[in-house]
């Protein structure tokens, strides 16, 4: 296996956060696990995009990455350490692993997600996002937004034409990937 420096990963992340607009976001899910019969799982592989960005092995994990944060760039949500679960899925990361060895600025679990990510999407621009590669995922930042838009304070203070604009940056991230 090919071994990456960490450094790199950092490049590759602020190349593409280069490309993004001011006071934007970019969320981006990984693979969801695929099931093949019941209770057996294919093999688990990683999201092309989300690999070249992060090179975290895990699924159940979104990496958001917000450029000017004051707390940190790169957010990175992940499942919690669990022992009883690692004996039958292998180790995880855990938030503290997710920063460790991974470099995030920020690790939270998973579960928290909800409660988290539409106070880091409020007041952005422009969300970029992975729209159609994962329905499951999109239906939740649809939510996401959706909280957001509901929230009086905010709603009041912006037009409905600058609610936050969704952009696919697959593309973005593709073409980072292909240069060589």
């Amino acid at each position: 296996m090919i071994h990456i420096p960490r450094a790199e990963y950092t490049r590759r992340r602020k190349a593409l956060m280069a490309q993004m607009e001011p006071n934007s976001i970019a969320i981006l899910p990984a693979a969801a696990v695929a099931i093949r019969n019941r209770d057996v799982e294919h093999v688990y592989r990683q999201d092309s995009d989300f690999q070249y960005l992060s090179g975290f092995p895990e699924s159940e994990a979104v990496i958001v990455l917000m450029p000017g944060r004051q707390h940190g760039e790169y957010v990175l949500f992940c499942r919690e350490r669990n022992a009883e679960r690692e004996l039958w899925d292998g180790l995880r990361a855990g938030t503290e692993g997710a920063v460790r060895d991974f470099g995030a600025d920020d690790a939270f679990p998973i579960t928290d997600i909800d409660d988290i990510l539409p106070g880091l999407i409020e007041g952005r621009d422009r969300v970029y996002s992975a729209m159609g590669s994962n329905a499951e995922f999109d239906r939740h930042l649809m939510e996401w937004i959706n909280v957001i838009r509901s929230r009086r304070t905010w709603a009041r203070s912006r037009p409905t034409s600058s609610w936050p604009w969704i952009i696919c940056c697959t593309t973005c991230a593709c073409i980072n990937r292909r240069r060589k």
